[in-house]
């Protein structure tokens, strides 16, 4: 709860905007559902909400500066972000998927990408963010005027994938709470979150579902359209000042679409750079945006610029958009062929990238040079660019100069300093803790197998004092092994995109690692407890109950260390594989006399052989003495290294935990 803890509270609104708290199950008192949740917290964040709503903008557009000056005003505390590219060529190989691509976007303005597909919209999305590793990149990409690394920038700088990364088994509310709680700064007050949250919340809709949980595939939650909107808000809840989405509207309805439109366009009021790739867009959806970038095959630029002066720039070129045509998926069908036109001189649309280059007077590239000497327009197109560069040129002098004022004024602002590494661990720790309860069928599946397996092994397999029963504990190794190993793997393995999300978002891969290891704590200390509970009856091994229960306790710390390292290292499926062959090869290489006894010493299940056997040989006496130190001296045992088997098991449990943190940070 908002007032006890870091998690919000799950509350629902009433129609007149009083806060109450959510019905209680079962014995409640009546007087108890009644009650009114009214914190200033909330008070307060209502409060402004309903300020922003009475100053709301209106629907015309405002100029670049005067966004500026409104953000400057509104919220100091959100720096600007100006991205702006010059010549920016990336290339794999031979293969060249940007070409010479040079603009820039603004803040306070939604830009949105178009482009066949094959054209490179995700690649200038990945220049964008700074994503070039593994490309040749040529040319400059400049923040805020200077040349540096996005990636210093990512605290400040939201991207949402076009896959809905969302955890399924959180609620909409819990999702939102916990991307704002590490992701805003450490300095910002529980009451501002609280009303970033709220704002949000409220901006996308998603009032009424807020206490819903997202689900997943195997279970039904909220719908697409609503999970979409989830995967923006993650973004947005953390005030980003540079924003990138990647096909947003898809899978939405218009209204939809709209209503996602309009949240962007009041994070564009507040300064932020939005940029958005977008797939046939309605005409209405359309002119949502400020600003327009059209790509052709090649990652090459056929046009730049505001959606207002489009239409005109393609009309100049005698490209006319035909009635009841939406101009974006026209000019998409222009460049792949499909729709037929006639432009001025002799240039065809495949020379519309030229064309751009040649209106904006940019240097034109060798392999563009033969193209070149098939047109013969040049006087017309820049006759054209001089125009629209007239009209625009004192407006784009004003915001210049208001943004880098803007910027100079904030920019010890664009390092945010979020929660270090012990508060994520909190808020992780809390966030595991809610997930492993709403999977406790799950777990009490684990748990049923367990005993059941206990079961059969202890009938089966009955003490034999020649071996000091060391057949049972071979076969109670393979089993808590292959068990505990596969569910360790449920640690890791479903969560790998949420992770890969997070980790890129600047979020402590230590702290998500370390909540998780402590929660599954519980299950170390659980799972030899059930197991020993139907094994020991049927079984009943000379050993006591405490001794069996340490070495099963270090076994299970031991494999679930390792099946973090599977579940890092491989892919699900093969991950299962692994964790289903690895118990029995290690016991067999393990405790078979033919392996060289170096190699043994790696290989856990000769420790926990070893633990088991010891721990029931000391509780042989009289002349029952002569047949235990036969069997030990045969098995090549130490009576005397209980305690070093244990110490051994917990030392291969650690030492795979940092191998598999290790992985964490270094794997992609």
């Amino acid at each position: 709860m908002y007032e006890s803890s870091d998690a919000p509270e799950e509350l629902a609104t009433s129609s007149d905007g009083i806060l109450h708290a959510d019905k209680g199950n079962g014995k409640r008192s009546k007087s108890r559902r009644k009650l009114n949740v009214r914190t200033e917290r909330f008070r307060r964040a209502y409060s402004q909400i309903d300020k922003e709503r009475a100053l709301q903008l209106d629907k015309d557009k405002l100029t670049l500066s005067g966004i500026v000056s409104r953000a400057a005003e509104n919220r100091p505390q959100r720096p600007m972000l100006e991205v702006a590219f010059k010549g920016l060529t990336l290339s794999i190989g031979k293969k060249k998927l940007l070409q010479c691509v040079t603009g820039k976007l603004s803040p306070g303005r939604i830009t949105a990408i178009m482009g066949p597909s094959g054209a490179g919209k995700t690649t200038f999305l990945n220049a964008v963010l700074g994503k070039t590793s593994g490309y040749k990149k040529d040319g400059l990409v400049l923040v805020n005027g200077k040349s540096g690394s996005m990636q210093s920038y990512k605290k400040i700088i939201g991207f949402v994938p076009q896959d809905d990364i969302v955890h399924g088994n959180l609620t909409v509310e819990e999702n939102l709470w916990f991307s704002g709680c590490c992701r805003l700064s450490k300095s910002m007050s529980k009451a501002d979150k609280v009303l970033i949250l709220e704002r949000v919340i409220g901006s996308l809709g998603l009032q009424e579902i807020r206490n819903s949980l997202v689900g997943t595939v195997e279970k039904r939650g909220i719908s697409g359209g609503q999970r979409k909107r989830v995967n923006v808000g993650i973004e947005m809840v953390m005030e980003p000042s540079l924003l990138i989405l990647d096909e947003p509207t898809t899978g939405l309805d218009s209204a939809s679409s709209q209503q996602l439109l309009r949240a962007l366009r009041h994070e564009a009021s507040q300064g932020v750079n939005v940029c958005a790739v977008i797939h046939q867009p309605s005409y209405t959806l359309f002119n949502m945006f400020d600003d327009f970038v059209l790509l052709a095959r090649g990652g090459l630029i056929a046009y730049h610029g505001p959606i207002s002066e489009v239409e005109n720039y393609f009309s100049g070129l005698g490209i006319k958009v035909p009635d009841r045509e939406n101009p974006p998926d026209y000019y998409i069908d222009i460049l792949e062929g499909i729709a037929k036109t006639k432009m001025r001189g002799h240039a065809t649309p495949k020379h519309l990238p030229l064309l751009w280059i040649l209106h904006n007077g940019y240097e034109v590239p060798e392999d563009m040079q033969k193209d070149l000497e098939e047109i013969n327009m040049m006087h017309e197109l820049y006759t054209v660019g001089s125009i629209t560069r007239e009209l625009s040129s004192v407006e784009q002098t004003k915001s210049k100069d208001s943004v880098h004022q803007n910027v100079s004024q904030r920019n010890d602002l664009l390092n945010r300093k979020t929660p270090g590494v012990l508060a994520q661990y909190r808020y992780y720790l809390g966030r595991v803790a809610k997930q492993r309860l709403r999977e406790a069928t799950q777990q009490a599946v684990d748990y049923l197998i367990l005993c059941i397996a206990g079961i059969c092994i202890g009938t089966i397999t009955k003490v034999n004092d020649d071996t000091l029963g060391a057949a049972s504990y071979g076969y109670t190794i393979i089993a808590v092994s292959l068990l505990c190993q596969l569910a360790a793997l449920r640690s890791f393995s479903p969560e790998r995109l949420q992770y890969w999300r997070e980790r890129e978002s600047g979020m402590s891969s230590v702290a998500y690692f370390l909540a998780r290891d402590t929660i599954d704590h519980f299950n170390t200390v659980v799972k030899p407890i059930v197991f020993l509970s139907t094994f020991y009856f049927f079984n009943n091994p000379r050993s006591t109950l405490r001794d069996n229960y340490l070495v099963l306790l270090a076994l299970v710390y031991c494999v679930t260390g390792i099946g973090y390292t599977l579940a890092i290292w491989f892919e699900l499926g093969l991950a299962q594989l692994c964790s289903a062959l690895l118990p029995v090869v290690l016991v067999l290489v393990g405790t078979d006399p033919k392996f060289p006894q170096f190699i043994k010493q790696f290989c856990y299940p000769k420790w926990t052989l070893e633990a088991f056997i010891v721990a029931g040989a000391k509780n042989y006496s009289g002349v029952w003495l002569i047949t235990r130190c036969g069997a030990l001296l045969k098995g090549g045992y130490d009576i005397n290294y209980f305690a070093l088997c244990i110490a051994i098991m917990m030392l291969n449990g650690v030492l795979f935990r940092f191998v598999a943190l290790l992985s964490l940070l270094k794997l992609r």
